[in-house]
């Protein structure tokens, strides 16, 4: 077996192990989570984005972060456009890295730049391998792969 028929392998959801689907739910949980606590501390957030640098940014900044994570989190735990709600948090997560790491030597930010970064690998992962076996991208893909046979293509 060549290299470009294992990484199709890979990319493919159905040789996925089931495990990696149990991880993408705990994601997208945390992500869910992350974003019902950034909507109940809204101005700790806005306030955040504004010492980023983002003054007149900061209050559309803030609504984009809760939104992508309390939204982006749901369905990233149920596999649904899992890729597209990778692309979207990605950005927030560099940024949270970022913000982290120039924040690091306080203990305000006790292990946020390794959860920071953590949830960050987990993105890349499922932004490259998808939802997985157990998704609703799987469950579309099946479906649409099963009417075109049925149309004959």
């Amino acid at each position: 077996m060549n290299l470009i028929t294992k990484i199709d392998q890979w990319m493919d959801a159905r040789f996925a192990p089931a495990w990696l689907d149990l991880l993408r739910v705990v994601l997208g949980v945390f992500l869910f989570i992350k974003g019902l606590i950034f909507t109940a501390n809204f101005q700790v957030l806005a306030d955040n984005v504004q010492s980023m640098g983002m003054v007149y940014m900061a209050v559309i900044a803030a609504h984009y972060i809760y939104l992508v994570h309390a939204a982006g989190g749901l369905m990233i735990a149920l596999g649904a456009y899992t890729r597209v709600m990778c692309a979207l948090n990605i950005p927030i997560l560099m940024g949270a890295v970022i913000f982290n790491a120039t924040h690091f030597l306080t203990m305000d930010s006790l292990m946020e730049l390794e959860m920071s970064a953590l949830v960050l690998v987990g993105l890349i992962v499922y932004f490259l391998f998808g939802g997985g076996r157990f998704s609703v991208d799987e469950l579309r893909r099946r479906d649409a792969k099963r009417k075109a046979e049925l149309a004959g293509f």
